[in-house]
């Protein structure tokens, strides 16, 4: 396969994510931030939050590096050479971020301590695995193209790390999908069609020797070209963010009942719950409409909106699909914004964002 194939169809996979926009959403009082922090990139894939190091590392697919920030938003470094990096998975102990590099047909295992690359797992030429999602010691990945997409596997607990391909059939998705697992739901992988319109959404139990499906919903709750996933944090819920429907519907795992619905407004691109359950809801809003509303769980209404436009511009910030992640201890919410006038992103970080107790 040729290289600069392959890196055409995984751009316009990833940028199914980000096509729409531009919709005009309902006028809405939020609270506005500053400028955040300009960051070296023009797109970004991912971010992942590590609270013992208070770190947070920012993927940027095009360049092949991944961007380390402090939880003030302040670059630290820059880690290079990871072609295509996209998906940023954390391990329990938040010493090893887990990426897959689409353009590297492996998956990286950085130190987060020393913010370098300890090793490199081979998943086989032509494989391009693009997102991933860890359940224990197995860290589930996505990869190929466009009806030739499956998911694979890399086994954790033993000296020599195994590779395990096609563990679902291909022609199920129209790209590499998106996974999620939770640690409060063992043997659950969640998958969700990021490239069709209407959605599909899919959830297999894991715990035996390969994942079992165990349903798969069309269309669930009107969904179509999914951009975030989210678990809440006693693995039962499942919040999605996609095209449509415009609000920030919730499932029950593992059947995918329809729950609880999150108001937002055109269109969801991102969501990301706190250890305590408070809910972001992103949309990529006209501003200076609210980008990200934020909710306890199982709330109507939110406590809080923010946008992400500076308070001296007009339309000139937007939250980016998939763009937003929690400090564990839900103090801080970081966000991943876009400006017209600029051709790079911000880090733009939302403190005391979690409502208070009581």
């Amino acid at each position: 396969m040729r290289r600069g194939m392959r890196r055409a169809r995984l751009l316009l996979t990833l940028a199914a994510a980000v096509g729409l926009c531009c919709a005009t959403a309902p006028a809405s009082q939020a609270e506005t931030t500053d400028a955040g922090t300009a960051l070296p990139i023009s797109y970004h894939c991912d971010l992942a939050v590590d609270p013992f190091h208070q770190h947070v590392f920012i993927s940027d697919y095009t360049s092949g590096s991944v961007l380390v920030a402090d939880y003030q938003g302040r670059l630290i470094r820059t880690i290079k050479n990871l072609p295509g990096v996209c998906d940023l998975e954390l391990s329990a102990d938040s010493r090893t971020l887990y990426a897959p590099l689409a353009l590297g047909d492996a998956i990286s295992a950085i130190d987060t301590g020393s913010a370098r690359e300890r090793t490199r797992i081979p998943t086989g030429a032509g494989t391009a695995p693009l997102h991933a999602a860890l359940n224990g010691p197995t860290l589930y990945f996505s990869y190929g193209e466009q009806w030739e997409a499956s998911v694979g596997s890399l086994t954790l607990n033993s000296p020599t790390p195994t590779v395990r391909l096609g563990l679902v059939p291909q022609g199920a998705f129209g790209g590499a999908p998106l996974l999620a697992t939770s640690p409060a739901a063992p043997g659950t992988l969640v998958v969700a069609d990021q490239n069709t319109s209407p959605g599909t959404l899919s959830v297999y139990d894991t715990s035996g020797s390969g994942p079992v499906l165990r349903t798969t919903v069309w269309q669930p709750g009107g969904s179509s070209n999914f951009s975030d996933l989210a678990i809440t944090p006693d693995g039962k819920t499942l919040l999605t963010a996609s095209g449509a429907p415009y609000h920030h519907p919730s499932f029950r795992l593992p059947d995918l009942a329809e729950g609880h619905t999150y108001p937002s407004t055109s269109y969801p691109n991102a969501v990301a719950v706190s250890s305590r359950g408070d809910v972001a809801a992103g949309v990529n809003s006209t501003d200076p409409d609210p980008d990200v509303y934020l909710y306890r769980s199982g709330a109507d209404a939110p406590y809080r909106t923010v946008s992400l436009a500076p308070a001296t511009g007009y339309d000139s910030g937007n939250l980016r699909p998939r763009g937003l992640a929690w400090a564990p201890d839900g103090t801080r919410l970081f966000a991943i914004s876009g400006h017209n006038n600029e051709s790079t992103l911000r880090l733009v970080v939302v403190r005391a964002a979690q409502q208070p107790t009581g």
